[in-house]
């Protein structure tokens, strides 16, 4: 038969491997040493900080680029205040196909498409 070893210090995961201890961090709003004592399992985080990770995690919250964009029931609505549902924001690359489409026909148009496709 065959002869099993034991593991001394077996390595146990912990839910943030793979994630930099800062950005752990950021997304938890704790300080690094707390975030590496919790990539460590030296210390336990609450449950409301595990779930803030996970949010971040899964691409659930809003990151900084975002900054004065809200979500509002079911829209999102940027820093001006213009609210744009999921329907509209499915509905955009066929939009911009049916723009492109209608500006080719002139031009004019076109290269007026053409500026305001550079200035966003």
């Amino acid at each position: 038969m065959g002869r099993r070893t034991a593991v001394s210090d077996p390595k146990i995961l912990s839910v943030f491997y793979g994630y930099p201890a800062a950005l752990v961090a950021r997304w938890c709003g704790v300080s690094s040493a707390t975030a590496t004592l919790w990539k460590q399992n030296k210390r336990k985080p609450s449950r409301q900080a595990l779930r803030l990770f996970a949010l971040h995690r899964d691409e659930v919250v809003l990151s900084e680029p975002w900054r004065g964009w809200k979500v509002r029931g079911a829209a999102i609505v940027d820093p001006d205040g213009n609210a744009t549902t999921q329907a509209q924001l499915r509905a955009y690359w066929l939009i911009m196909q049916y723009a492109a489409e209608l500006a080719r026909r002139d031009p004019a148009d076109y290269e007026h498409f053409q500026s305001l496709l550079r200035q966003a």
